[in-house]
């Protein structure tokens, strides 16, 4: 095939403020000129890109949709445009059907899942949308996933009763929620983390023990879930995070909250691409959280007391999460988005269960 001179357009990918505070994503094309090739084939990207009427001698910008960190994906995103959305299941007799609410996707129910099913969506084929998916405890426990890329069924034997399979997250960063569970057993009672890595296979961790409950996040920033614990009131010392960072192996340990009154959420509030410690107080509706990049606390008065259950997620797809509950007496979701602001969305019975309470609350 004979070398033809072609114009070399370099691509990058950047961040700067636009308006205000508010960052957002570009890709960047610049001529880069001199070069020659053999023309074999070129793609850029999977959509077409008009360059036609810009000046190739200056860099050209596509805006990206949201602020959030290039292969994020936030929790219970159904519908893969980068936005936590809302979720119900209700069980009637023994059968489970999910109600969600996409945000760009719209209204969709699917039967899924029997009564004492756990739910735990995640994006188990790593397509960017998160699959409905539940474990059932027993002598064998099992995930049962319903993958959104293919529709097929994919039923994954582990874990068994009495185990906790809601910390099942991507453990070893290649896109794929790994399924997994933690075990406390023994005297005095160690947890052992089990996990079935989808890209690194299966492992098994002991970190924690009778006094602590496992719980979700990234706090290292790495990409990759880490395997971490609260202590609660009973434990020594009580109230205090532990996390086992997979980016070094190191333990980090930072007292925050009371387990007597809050539920532990931790969750990215500051949009660093770390998971920061948080708590949502019952008693007076006070979210509180320590953020990773400052290490500056944090305080914001949302939700009813006794009434609300905190369902925190990235309800405007900003990268960071936004506080948010569900009224149980009245259905609806409230939610103050961190860049788009506050949004009432009736949703659902008061007999339903909000997923994101199951799968993050503790």
């Amino acid at each position: 095939m004979r070398a033809q001179n072609l114009l070399l357009i370099y691509v990058d990918i950047y961040r700067r403020k636009t308006s205000g505070r508010k960052r957002e994503t570009f890709l960047r094309f610049t001529r880069m000129a001199g070069i020659v090739f053999s023309l074999i084939g070129l793609s850029i990207l999977s959509g077409a890109m008009n360059l036609s009427a810009q000046e190739l001698g200056a860099p050209v910008e596509v805006p990206g949709a949201t602020n959030a960190p290039l292969g994020y994906h936030p929790v219970m995103d159904f519908d893969g445009d980068g936005k936590t959305d809302y979720a119900l299941t209700r069980t009637v007799g023994n059968a489970m059907t999910w109600y969600l609410q996409r945000s760009n996707a719209g209204f969709t129910g699917v039967a899924w899942g029997i009564a004492n099913d756990i739910p735990v969506p995640a994006d188990f084929d790593g397509d960017g949308h998160a699959d409905i998916a539940v474990w059932r405890p027993g002598v064998q426990g099992y995930f049962y996933v319903l993958r959104s890329g293919t529709g097929t069924v994919d039923s994954v034997p582990f874990g068994i009763t009495g185990d906790n399979p809601t910390i099942t997250q991507d453990f070893d960063g290649d896109g794929k929620a790994d399924p997994a569970v933690t075990r406390i057993a023994g005297s005095p009672g160690i947890m052992t983390w089990y996990i079935q890595r989808s890209m690194l296979g299966f492992t098994a961790i002991q970190f924690g023990n009778f006094a602590d409950t496992s719980v979700r996040g990234d706090f290292d920033g790495d990409g990759k879930a880490d395997v971490a614990v609260y202590r609660i009131s009973s434990g020594t010392p009580a109230n205090t995070f532990f996390v086992l960072r997979s980016l070094d192996g190191a333990v980090q340990a930072q007292p925050w909250g009371n387990f007597a009154t809050d539920h532990i959420l931790p969750s990215d509030f500051d949009g660093d691409g770390k998971t920061d410690f948080a708590v949502y107080r019952t008693v007076n509706g006070t979210w509180y959280w320590l953020r990773s990049s400052n290490n500056v606390a944090g305080a914001m008065a949302f939700g009813s007391p006794s009434l609300d259950l905190p369902c925190v997620g990235d309800y405007d797809g900003d990268g960071k999460a936004d506080q948010a509950v569900w009224r149980v007496s009245s259905p609806t979701f409230y939610v103050q988005r961190s860049t788009l602001g506050f949004v009432a969305t009736p949703f659902g019975l008061s007999t339903d269960s909000a997923v994101a309470y199951v799968l993050q609350a503790r």
